[in-house]
């Protein structure tokens, strides 16, 4: 999709004491769940000819195929592991299990064509310091990857221990519900029983989603200049299965033909592989990625507004980097920035319509300064239901220090149940 040829070089010094900010000058770089984003790959955020670079972070955690560290400026860069990785300390050669989560590792990488880095030596620096390892410890990806973690969790210390029943906060009990709309009231009388009722409502119908199909359009632009001129820079057209809360793609076409690599059935990585910027989990619904993170006192009401069916509540908010609902990737790189955002609810049923979210603290070193969200809900019918589904959303990114802005629009239509068994065939009708 985007092709950047810019600007900032990122150089920092490895030292054996302490972590990076980015790579080493011999490896320089030019100019970075639940609704994750990936972004060009052929970017200025890729390591030029550059074969190996070299990283010191944070161990966050390692799973069959990759290993993750966290950097100083809270990047996680994230490295392809094999057989021939080699794992060191004090310099003799150690398994993988010796190494336990948020141990200072350097790490050695062979740099791919496609920005992907292949670990082949990772060696222990030393320990972390209890504020280190506290601050690794809460890092999404230690939290909410969903593959297992070979090697050995992190101890907290005990004598800093505060998750400690007299130290945490102590909530108001929760309120469930009334059943929304009966009677065409508000759901409450106060702002903090509207948002419980919302809650409770998004929660109720993420829930309840059945298996379902649809066909998703991806028309993507970019524009260079100061005065926004978005350029067509083409479509990717699919359908989408969801099924037991997880996506998959068939019937790929680019710009209106199947690339000749494309499998019967792929997934968001394939996705990402076509160069171009991409979002995933929107049937997941980001209203649903918000509500689990944030408590109910996170809700401000900014005011109301009016459409053809009735009043909305609007609503902002504001999450930290604990959350997955704004997860940016480029190639190796990923960044959980804090992000800040807004919702619009019915008041009459508590019924999510449409929500935005904007990174707040992309990290220096990321290739990216600007990253941001918003879709769209709507009802749909479904094999006689009624469901809440994204209808439209928007990714929009710009690169750091630049006028070169993305946008990509994804349009969900032609939604319909969704059946699987032992022989699962997209493309047939339903």
């Amino acid at each position: 999709m985007v092709v950047l040829a810019v600007a900032t070089a990122l150089f920092a010094q490895v030292s054996s004491q302490e972590p990076a900010d980015g790579i080493s000058p011999s490896a320089g770089i030019s100019i970075g769940g639940f609704g994750s984003f990936g972004i060009p790959n052929n970017s200025s955020a890729d390591f030029g000819s550059h074969k190996m670079v070299r990283f010191v972070g944070w161990l966050a955690r390692a799973d069959r195929q990759t290993l993750s560290i966290e950097l100083k400026d809270r990047r996680v860069i994230r490295f392809l592991w094999d057989a021939k990785t080699r794992y060191l300390r004090d310099n003799a050669t150690e398994p993988l299990a010796s190494f336990r989560t948020a141990d200072l590792v350097d790490v050695k990488a062979d740099a791919g064509e496609r920005g992907d880095l292949l670990a082949r030596a990772v060696t222990f620096v030393r320990r972390p310091t209890p504020e280190e390892e506290t601050e690794v410890l809460q890092s999404p990806e230690v939290t909410y990857r969903s593959e297992e973690n070979v090697i050995e969790s992190a101890n907290i210390d005990p004598t800093r221990d505060s998750r400690k029943l007299g130290l945490v906060a102590k909530p108001e009990a929760i309120r469930i519900a009334a059943q929304l709309g009966a009677s065409g009231d508000k759901p409450g009388s106060g702002d903090e029983d509207l948002i419980a009722s919302i809650r409770n409502r998004v929660n109720t119908l993420f829930e309840g989603l059945p298996n379902f199909r649809a066909k998703l359009a991806t028309s993507m632009f970019h524009s260079t200049s100061k005065d926004v001129k978005w350029v067509p820079n083409g479509v990717i057209t699919a359908e989408i299965a969801y099924e037991g809360q997880g996506e998959q793609y068939s019937e790929i076409l680019v710009n209106g033909k199947r690339p000749t690599t494309a499998p019967a059935i792929a997934d968001a990585e394939y996705m990402r592989s076509f160069n171009n910027a991409w979002s995933t989990g929107d049937f997941e619904t980001i209203s649903h990625c918000v509500f689990t993170g944030l408590q109910d006192s996170d809700f401000r009401r900014a005011g109301t507004e009016r459409d053809a069916d009735g009043e909305l509540a609007v609503y902002e908010f504001a999450g930290a980097r604990a959350s997955t609902c704004v997860a940016v990737r480029s190639q190796a790189q990923v960044a959980y920035p804090s992000y800040r955002g807004s919702l619009k609810a019915r008041i009459k049923t508590g019924d999510v319509v449409h929500v935005e979210l904007e990174a707040t603290d992309v990290p220096a070193g990321f290739p990216l300064d600007r990253a941001e969200r918003s879709v769209d809900f709507g009802p749909v019918d479904i094999a006689g239901e009624q469901f809440l589904l994204p209808k439209t959303g928007y990714w929009f990114g710009c690169y750091r220090n630049s006028y070169y802005c993305f946008l990509n629009r994804m349009d969900f239509h032609e939604y319909r149940h969704f059946r699987s068994d032992s022989n699962l065939r997209f493309g047939a009708g339903n």
